[in-house]
């Protein structure tokens, strides 16, 4: 299967991943994405970097941002493409997030020091290059040896029910979906999975979002199989909501179901794609 020419989940250095926007921006083109959505974590930073290099290299690059919502039990990651310019009303209460994250991850550096675990503030401020996220205090502790991978930082140390983990989000998910849509924003629910719910848990909760402005559920990516894909579709149409692709990538050379481009089998449909479109912010 060739690469989607649509890829609306993808993250840089502005938060945790490995490329800087403009690099993201030439390996999207080389792979022959045509549409880019930029969705570091809690930030806009990178975007003005990134359309910059879109627009040389015939990429359209959406502004987008993953929000981190408060979600007991799971994880609940909203993601939002905005008009172009973004209002400054939202960009200043992404600040307000970024310093939330700040937040989270000292206090996780608190509590692996509790558990003798030699590592610091510094270490982990020395891994970011932009907003600060669980993979940088991941990678502070591989630096410092604690942890041979990400992965095993992961399971052992900072994931959820580890002894340092702290839970992310302190916004609501219908305040923060309310707030991206009033600054014009299509909103999706990314992996949603990652909600720890299924069957009519699952569904209820859709229910939840899509009546606080929740436009479309990410249906398509490469993490999820043909029938995790199909289910995610037929729930989306339930609730009236668009389907969105997106790979999640964070770095090159990881040949596998988070490379860019890939949204998976079997794909978003062409009519879904085109829906797409013509619903995105900036769209013709």
């Amino acid at each position: 299967m060739p690469p989607s020419t649509i890829d609306l989940h993808s993250h840089s250095t502005a938060s945790d991943g490995k490329l800087e926007p403009a690099e993201l921006v030439a390996l999207a083109a080389e792979r022959g994405v045509e549409v880019l959505g930029l969705t570091d974590h809690d930030t806009l930073a990178g975007v003005p970097a990134a359309q910059a290099a879109g627009r040389d290299l015939g990429v359209r690059v959406l502004p987008g941002i993953e929000i981190s919502a408060r979600w007991p039990g799971g994880q609940c990651h909203l993601l939002a493409w905005l008009p172009d310019p973004v209002p400054e009303a939202f960009l200043a209460w992404t600040r307000e997030r970024s310093a939330d994250r700040v937040e989270r991850a000292r206090r996780m550096v608190g509590l692996l020091q509790e558990q003798g675990i030699a590592v610091d503030w510094e270490d982990v401020a020395r891994e970011a290059r932009g907003n600060i996220g669980r993979p940088h205090v991941a990678d502070a502790l591989i630096a410092r040896g604690a942890a041979a991978d990400r992965a095993d930082a992961f399971e052992r140390l900072i994931g959820s029910g580890c002894p340092a983990y702290v839970s992310s989000g302190k916004v609501e998910p219908e305040v923060a979906i309310a707030l991206a849509v009033d600054s014009g924003a299509l909103v999706s629910l990314a992996h949603p999975y990652s909600l720890g719910l299924d069957g009519d848990d699952l569904d209820r909760a859709i229910a939840r979002f899509a009546a606080a402005g929740l436009g479309a559920l990410e249906a398509h990516r490469g993490d999820q199989g043909p029938d995790e894909q199909a289910e995610f579709v037929a729930l989306a149409r339930r609730h009236g909501l668009l389907v969105t692709p997106g790979s999640d990538f964070h770095e090159r050379g990881r040949e596998d179901v988070r490379m860019l481009g890939n949204d998976g089998q079997p794909g978003i449909a062409p009519a879904d794609r085109e829906a797409l479109l013509s619903r995105l912010p900036g769209a013709p």
